[in-house]
């Protein structure tokens, strides 16, 4: 039995997801786990409700966000809110190390992404966290878009890094290249399958508004970066049609220019027939499934958005063909799995084509050429690939 280390400062999104299943699975595994984060009651409470046997060898203790750094040059200003974490982090291990009586085989940031920063030196990192760790990188963005940019990577270069997980498998070669050739493990983009709340008002509504139409639905957190203007053009454009937008989430009205903001408004205010704004956070996985469940058509069209996404887990467990963009690692995903059609970002015409096919090809019944990989994807993206995975990076220390 190893110890493990868990550590997320951030409790938004999809965060307490990860963090939660990621503690589950590391129990199931046998190991011990000190767990870091900013819930830690509400972390004991699902586990001792879900595997009573197995929180005997949980230890959950709270951490937050330092304080961000107020230094007068900005460059380094992020820099020095980075180092600051690695501190907090090593700060509560040595607390939580006196009260378990044991030190952590790996410490494992569930999103390293936060501990990484330009002008950040491995030597730093190594000065203060003497615990070997590893990390899941979401957003290794330079490895896609192949900027110029100043590197954030030289931590991973530490050798107290043992590895690096990472979703995205397009770039894993590339990744391992960064690190001088250290083992990347490719984690897959699971998610909470929860039963959905059949009982939340807003699938209500959304039934009886759309009213037998094919509903499309843009869900999570409603940002520009989504697609959410492109949608909102291609509803506009479709009064006619015998479609449904659904745009369900919190606003992220600081993505927005303030013209976008005031376009968006007007729409609204007009209250289109073919539209429903639900503009409010979802309260949890149950409900958020509730609106996967009830739509027909997912839009994961990002613009310049090289990363995972989630949401094709969602439409794979419950088998929802999805209009996405047809670059980076979703349009990858999407050509592979055969999850739906991909599009140009930001183009409308293309974007409505595509509506009509998938409308045809979504209809009960209806004979095809497309056959969907539903299966095959929520296969790979898994809880049960992600023990796998686990082991792969803890047979590594």
């Amino acid at each position: 039995m190893k110890t493990i280390a868990l550590i997320d400062t951030a409790w938004t999104g999809h965060h307490p997801t990860y963090f939660k299943l990621f503690t589950k699975t590391l129990l199931e595994l046998g190991h011990q786990v000190m767990a870091f984060c900013p819930e830690p009651d509400q972390l004991r409470e699902q586990i001792s409700q879900n595997c009573p046997i197995l929180s005997e060898r949980l230890h959950a203790f709270k951490i937050c966000e330092p304080q961000l750094s107020q230094f007068p040059i900005p460059k380094l200003r992020a820099t020095l809110t980075t180092l600051a974490r690695w501190r907090s982090a090593s700060a509560s291990l040595s607390k939580a190390i006196a009260t378990v009586g044991t030190s952590p085989d790996l410490v494992f940031f569930c999103w390293i992404d936060h501990y990484l920063g330009a002008y950040l030196l491995k030597y730093w990192v190594d000065k203060v966290f003497p615990y070997q760790w590893s990390g899941l990188y979401f957003h290794p963005t330079y490895l896609r878009l192949e900027q110029e940019r100043i590197p954030k990577n030289s931590a991973l270069k530490s050798s107290s890094c043992s590895t690096v997980a990472i979703l995205d498998e397009g770039v894993t070669e590339k990744l391992k290249d960064v690190m001088g050739g250290k083992p990347v493990i490719t984690f897959p983009d699971f998610t909470d399958e929860s039963s959905p709340d059949l009982d939340f008002p807003v699938v209500g509504e959304i039934q009886r508004k759309a009213n037998g139409r094919t509903i499309v639905s843009l869900l999570g957190s409603l940002q520009k970066r989504k697609g959410f203007l492109t949608l909102l053009e291609i509803a506009q454009r479709s009064t006619e049609r015998d479609w449904f937008f659904v745009f369900a989430g919190y606003l992220n009205e600081n993505t927005f220019s303030p013209q976008e903001l005031a376009r968006i408004q007007d729409f609204v205010e007009t209250t289109p027939s073919n539209c429903l704004f639900h503009f409010e956070r979802i309260p949890d996985e149950p409900q958020f499934n509730a609106l996967v469940d009830v739509c027909d058509i997912l839009w994961v069209v990002y613009d310049n958005f090289p990363h995972s996404s989630n949401m094709l887990a969602k439409a794979a467990v419950f088998q929802k063909p999805v209009l996405a963009s047809n670059t980076f690692c979703i349009g990858e995903r999407v050509r592979q799995f055969q999850l739906g059609l991909g599009i140009d970002e930001g183009d409308v015409d293309q974007g409505i084509k595509a509506l009509a096919q998938l409308c045809g090809l979504s209809h009960k019944g209806s004979s095809s050429e497309l056959q969907f990989g539903f299966e095959s994807y929520k296969c790979l993206h898994s809880t049960k690939q992600l023990k796998i995975a686990f082991k792969a990076v803890l047979d590594l220390i």
